[in-house]
C-alpha cells in the first residue's frame, strides 16, 4: 500500500528546496522522486517545474516535467513542457512524440498531425512518428493517407507492434475487414494474446462479415452477450 509522505515532513522538504543554492538539483529530484512515489504528484510536478524553469535549456529537465504533467493527465500544460523541451533539443526522440500525443490526448487532432509532421522531418527514421501521424489523420476520416503512414512505419521497424495494429484498425473502418484479419489473425490468436487483440480481431472479423468468428473471439470476455455484440458491431461497420 502507497503511503502518503506526512505534510509536515513535505513541508520541511520544499523548504529546503526554495532558495536558490540552498539544494542542488540532484537532491531536489529525489525529493520529488520521494513524493511521487508517497501519492504527492502535484508536490512532484512543482519541483520538476521549478527545475525547469530555472534550465531553460536543459532539456532533460524540460522533458522530465513535461512527462509528469503527462502522467496526470494534465494536457495542456503538457503540450507547453513537451514544446520547451523540443526547443531544447530538436532530435529528442521523447520530446517529439510526446509533444504529438499530448496535444492528440488533448483534443487538438490538427495540431497534433502538425507536430508529428515536424517529428517526421526531424527525426525521418523513427516509425513512432509515422504511426503517430497516421492516428491523427484515421481521426480525421483521412484512412487511405493513415494507411499510407502506418505502412511507412512498418518499412522502417516491420516489428513495430502499434504502426501493425493500428494499419490493421485503419483497413477495419475503410472497409478492408479481409486484409486486417490476415494482418490480425496470427497474433490475435496466440496464446499471449491480450484481451485488446482479440477484440482487434473481433472487429476485423464483423467488418468482413464474419459475425460468428467475431462472436466467438469476444465470447471469453462477454459470454452469451458475445453474439449480440458482434452483430451490432457488422450492423455499425456497415452503416446500417
Amino acid at each position: 500500500m502507497r503511503k502518503t509522505l506526512p505534510s509536515v515532513l513535505l513541508a520541511g522538504l520544499l523548504a529546503a528546496c526554495g532558495s536558490a543554492g540552498q539544494a542542488e538539483p540532484d537532491q531536489r529530484l529525489r525529493v520529488a522522486s520521494a513524493a511521487l512515489a508517497t501519492g504527492n504528484p502535484g508536490a512532484a510536478i512543482g519541483i520538476a517545474g521549478t527545475l525547469a524553469a530555472e534550465n531553460p535549456g536543459d532539456a532533460a529537465a524540460q522533458l522530465r516535467h513535461a512527462e509528469m504533467l503527462a502522467e496526470a493527465g494534465r494536457w495542456q500544460e503538457a503540450v507547453q513542457a513537451y514544446d520547451r523541451a523540443v526547443r531544447a533539443d530538436g532530435t529528442s526522440r521523447l520530446a517529439r512524440l510526446g509533444l504529438g500525443r499530448a496535444r492528440l490526448r488533448g483534443g487538438d487532432v490538427a495540431g497534433a498531425e502538425a507536430s508529428f509532421r515536424e517529428a517526421i522531418a526531424a527525426l525521418p527514421r523513427e516509425p513512432g512518428a509515422q504511426s503517430g501521424l497516421g492516428v491523427t489523420l484515421d481521426l480525421q476520416g483521412r484512412h487511405e493517407e493513415a494507411q499510407a503512414a502506418y505502412r511507412a512505419a512498418l518499412a522502417l521497424d516491420p516489428a513495430h507492434a502499434g504502426a501493425r495494429t493500428n494499419l490493421a484498425l485503419s483497413l477495419t473502418l475503410s472497409g478492408h475487414g479481409q486484409e486486417a484479419v490476415r494482418m490480425l489473425e496470427t497474433v490475435a490468436r496466440a496464446p499471449q494474446a491480450t484481451p485488446r487483440q482479440r477484440h482487434n480481431l473481433a472487429l476485423a472479423y464483423a467488418a468482413a462479415g464474419d459475425a460468428p468468428r467475431a462472436a466467438e473471439m469476444m465470447a471469453p470476455e462477454l459470454g452469451e452477450d458475445s453474439r449480440d455484440a458482434a452483430a451490432a458491431w457488422r450492423a455499425a461497420l456497415a452503416g446500417s
